[in-house]
């Protein structure tokens, strides 16, 4: 709990204490779905959800942000201000330690605290930079390195370099198709960047060195 008390303004730290419902939450459970009513915001103690739009019609996927400790959703804030029904989905990519607080609270908060208007908006410039990350890699990066840089901010963020993942989740996540992510990752295994097991995906720090040698 001290994670989000650190985060979030003091001013509202005794209605949010009073106020809090904890949760254990086993990791991929979907929290939230297109088309919810919001009524309640998650902050999370300890674990990880991550926010994304997904194609109902091919499975593709695009990632918008991650909900890390002392921190919340602001889409759902978003939501909840403008009494409006979810526009993304949200799963915990790792069992996390969630509180929740009632809408009517958090509404009360924008009325009575300026200082939460502030971390509402600081949280905005926060998952907005990430966004811009999203978009420009998907813009500028060729699928490849668009693959290789998911898979090391995985490894960094699950703080293993084993990451359990179906080619085809990973096509969803890259939004690639399942042909194109067996093909490049077949490749960055040739390079010695990845190796591939059943269901998962080990990064390598770096790829091994070839010597060669010049015949003369």
């Amino acid at each position: 709990m001290l994670t989000i008390l650190n985060s979030i303004p003091i001013e509202i730290h005794e209605s949010f204490l009073k106020h809090a419902e904890v949760y254990n939450i086993p990791a991929k459970t979907q929290l939230v779905s297109e088309g919810d009513q919001i009524s309640k915001i998650p902050f999370v103690i300890n674990g990880r959800i991550r926010v994304f739009k997904e194609d109902t019609n091919s499975g593709k996927e695009l990632l918008l942000y991650h909900v890390r400790n002392g921190q919340t959703c602001f889409m759902s804030i978003v939501a909840s201000i403008r009494k409006t029904k979810s526009k993304v989905d949200a799963t915990t990519c790792i069992a996390s330690q969630v509180v929740f607080i009632p809408i009517k609270i958090i509404e009360k908060w924008h009325l009575d605290h300026p200082e939460w208007t502030i971390f509402v908006l600081d949280t905005f410039m926060d998952r907005y930079c990430e966004l811009v990350d999203s978009l420009e890699s998907m813009t500028f990066d060729t699928v490849e390195i668009r693959i290789e840089k998911f898979l090391k901010k995985q490894s960094t963020l699950n703080k293993s370099n084993k990451i359990k993942m179906t080619h085809q989740k990973l096509a969803n996540s890259i939004g690639t198709t399942r042909v194109v992510i067996s093909r490049l990752l077949k490749k960055l295994e040739l390079e010695g960047k990845v190796s591939l097991l059943n269901r998962q995906i080990v990064v390598h720090e770096s790829a091994p060195q070839v010597k060669v040698i010049k015949l003369e």
